[in-house]
């Protein structure tokens, strides 16, 4: 059996499809104590209140054997430093584990009402939105949110919060949020419409300072205006952009690229183990005993890896390819402001304090 890359086709179809887990042999005795070890001084660290040590502790523990019991410590520890959306989540885990079987019978009598008095605590906030927005960018402490979500109601954490909202051709929204234990907050989005020519949207632009007020106070001789063609223009944002998506693609592209290479490094070696151990045998992993688990395991997930590695590589430097040719498009055809005409000028200068010519190309 010998490795091989798939075909563009089978990428696609990896990277689409969610990643499976690694399996994952029993924990050995060695691990089983250490586990064990982490949850004792988990429980003495939540005894003196030192929650974030004990969560520390319990994420050791779960890293070796999952339980509904370390959960439910876990979702206690999240309580009580504040990260009400983390605790929910590890309750959910606990009852995941229980409904696949885990037997846990303390903990099932405490973590229906645990739960349920926890998910009245967490504060919820909703948009609503204009009806003629269809498309809006949407982001929470610049984490994005589909608008979807926000009409239905995001849980967060308590305590402070950046909303902003953007749409084409809107005036941005930006609010700073605070909110408590149990708050509902549907909170209303004004987008105003942009007028026409007008530049990127700004949620609260800054107060524009008159770079020309001291020289309008020397007289009226000096009074003059910045040339248009100073400011920064459409094409220069957008180059920017189209820069920054270049060098973002060309990034995945090569990070992915050296993540492949081990995979395949990986699967070579966990291969050189097979042929090994069962010397031409092309069903080796179909059905593989125990000296032969750990090996076939390392080669399916090292496959895996490879493969989806192997795609966004591919997706990151065809995106800095795309990038690439917009920003040469862009510095070629997209118009730029008039220069100003050349020549010589001499013209009289007066000013506080000074007289003169000033002269200029």
């Amino acid at each position: 059996m010998r490795f091989r890359t798939h075909s563009l086709a089978s990428l696609i179809g990896c990277a689409i499809l969610l990643l499976p887990r690694m399996v994952r042999a029993e924990p050995s005795s060695a691990e089983i104590s250490s586990a064990k070890h982490a949850f004792e001084t988990a429980l003495a660290a939540e005894a003196e209140q030192r929650w974030a040590d004990a969560a520390l502790k319990l994420r050791e523990a779960i890293a070796v054997k999952d339980t509904p019991g370390l959960r439910f410590h876990l979702a206690h520890c999240e309580t009580e430093l504040g990260r009400l959306v983390e605790a929910s989540l590890e309750y959910d885990r606990a009852l995941e584990l229980m409904r696949r079987g885990a037997k846990a019978p303390d903990v099932q009598k405490l973590l229906a009402p645990a739960r349920s008095e926890l998910l009245e605590r967490i504060p919820r906030l909703s948009l609503d939105l204009p009806s003629d927005v269809q498309v809006p960018l949407i982001s929470i402490d610049q984490q994005p949110y589909p608008a979807s979500e926000l009409s239905l109601g995001v849980p967060l954490n308590p305590g402070p919060h950046e909303l902003r909202v953007q749409a084409a051709g809107r005036r941005a929204f930006a609010r700073a949020l605070s909110l408590k234990e149990g708050d509902r907050i549907t909170l209303p989005v004004a987008l105003p419409v942009l007028p026409p020519n007008s530049g990127p949207s700004e949620a609260d632009p800054p107060p524009v300072r008159d770079v020309n007020a001291s020289s309008r106070s020397a007289g009226p001789a000096s009074e003059h205006h910045t040339p248009s063609g100073n400011r920064p223009s459409g094409k220069l944002y957008l180059m920017i952009g189209e820069a920054v998506l270049t060098a973002a693609g060309l990034g995945v592209g090569i990070g992915y690229a050296v993540a492949r290479g081990a995979a395949t490094d990986r699967a070579d070696s966990a291969q050189a183990l097979i042929d090994e151990a069962a010397p031409e045998s092309p069903t080796a992993c179909d059905m593989p005993d125990a000296e032969l688990a750990g090996a076939c395991s390392d080669l399916s997930a090292a496959v895996k890896d490879h493969d989806r590695a192997a795609f966004l590589s591919q997706v990151g430097f065809v995106t800095a390819g795309v990038g690439a040719v917009s920003l040469l498009t862009t510095w070629l055809i997209y118009p730029t402001p008039g220069a100003r005409q050349s020549g010589f000028s001499v013209q009289p200068a007066a000013g506080l304090g000074r007289i003169g010519l000033v002269g200029r190309f």
